[in-house]
């Protein structure tokens, strides 16, 4: 919960700071947010730490493949990056630039997802006898 306070804090500290920046120099006031949205980023790693020992547990218990939760979990970083950089390229005012990242970062979540696709499809060969 503490994270969680200091992240909120350090939003509206920063956010009022790059609105008094701002209104001088625009540059500055980009990275001061960027600065900002860094540090929460940061502070929001804390809360994703029970959720991977959580994942690694579950592994264990259900004796999945260490391959596959890997993907998820590399999935959910990915999307949680790709959301950031969508969220700092629309701040500064370029949002075609946002929406190619999440574009891209789409694709790459297909791509890092088709090895649990074969997984499947080779689940469900065996089922239907082929």
């Amino acid at each position: 919960m503490e994270q969680f306070l200091q992240a909120v804090g350090l939003a509206v500290v920063g956010a009022v700071l790059a609105l008094v920046v701002g209104k001088h120099t625009k540059e500055m006031s980009v990275l001061l947010t960027m600065g900002c949205a860094v540090g929460i980023v940061v502070l929001a790693l804390h809360f994703l730490e029970p959720v991977v020992d959580l994942v690694t547990e579950l592994r264990l218990l259900g004796e999945l493949q260490h391959e596959h939760v890997s993907i998820l979990l590399k999935a959910a970083g990915m999307s949680l990056l790709t959301e950031f950089a969508c969220g700092v390229c629309e701040d500064v005012g370029q949002s075609a630039l946002g929406k190619m990242v999440r574009f891209c970062g789409n694709g790459a979540l297909v791509y890092i997802g088709l090895p649990l696709l074969r997984s499947v499809v080779e689940i469900l060969k065996e089922l239907l006898g082929g």
